[in-house]
């Protein structure tokens, strides 16, 4: 589901002197801010690579299609869409919702654990030693994945209830809304840590399982070359994680919140920063 839609035609009568040559326009769903309701301007490229939606700009205009010029304003609605997207637009690859693991994503996860496990267990009778931790690491990542689902379905829940009563998004629902996401966030950065925890491990793992696959024995045997193939896989998703969440993993729970509350006030601020002034 879109947070965001196409303007009305009076909408964009009022915002025409904003809008560049070959750029489309979106309008964000209702923010509420002391009893008056707003809405989120957006600038694209008409026509991107990939279809990718970079914002240009913004402006923030009231029930009057007025345009909003006063900054602490400004402000106060940039954190209102923000977490507006990161709460409901599942449409944005932030947005907390799409971590959300339906039972299709279950299955095969859990189908890809059996495998890897399979194959970690046949480097164990080898004598290779690191797949017997990260075994015992992959037991855990279904328990970990079941808390994230459980946590998530309560911020769906709360999420579709205020919307429903309000049908806008103001910072009341955003800081009710904010202590389930955060403690979703918690789990995930469990997570993180429980990989980043065998991070020695899964180079080692990866070399001997490609190796081991080169084996005519192993070569000609489906079963145990799909299972070290699985495992082989996992490494390299494995080693992903651990290379681009290094930082993260090394962070205690407040320094990590901390962290995220730079990142959100970076991207609020740069909200603000690309509103808009008339074509010249």
């Amino acid at each position: 589901m879109s947070t965001y839609s196409l303007p009305t035609r009076e909408v964009l009568e009022c915002i025409k002197q904003y809008i560049k040559s070959g750029e489309t326009v979106e309008i964000s769903d209702l923010l509420e801010n002391n009893s008056i309701l707003y809405r989120e301007v957006i600038f694209f490229k008409k026509w991107s690579k990939n279809n990718s939606k970079v914002p240009l700009g913004y402006l923030y205009i009231n029930e009057k299609n007025e345009i909003i010029s006063q900054k602490t304003l400004k402000e106060r609605l940039a954190k209102l869409a923000y977490f507006l997207e990161i709460f409901y637009n599942t449409e944005n690859k932030s947005c907390i919702v799409n971590t959300f693991e339906d039972e299709t994503k279950v299955k095969k996860d859990n189908d890809n654990y059996r495998l890897m496990t399979e194959g970690l267990e046949i480097l164990t009778k080898d004598g290779n030693m690191d797949s017997q931790q990260v075994k015992q690491m992959v037991l855990k990542l279904p328990g970990i994945r079941e808390e994230s689902n459980e946590i998530l379905k309560s911020f769906m829940a709360k999420a579709k209830e205020y919307r429903d009563e309000k049908k806008y998004f103001d910072i009341n629902m955003l800081e009710k809304l904010l202590l389930i996401y955060r403690e979703a966030l918690s789990i995930n950065l469990k997570k993180i840590r429980l990989v980043y925890s065998a991070k020695e491990c899964y180079e080692n793992i990866n070399k001997i399982s490609k190796k081991k696959r080169k084996q005519i024995f192993t070569r000609f045997n489906y079963k145990l070359n799909k299972s070290l193939t699985k495992t082989s896989y996992m490494m390299d998703f494995f080693i992903k994680v651990v290379n681009s969440c290094e930082t993260i993993s090394r962070k205690t729970d407040l320094q990590y919140f901390k962290y995220l509350e730079t990142i959100e006030k970076t991207n609020i601020d740069n909200r603000v920063k690309l509103n808009r002034s008339k074509k010249n």
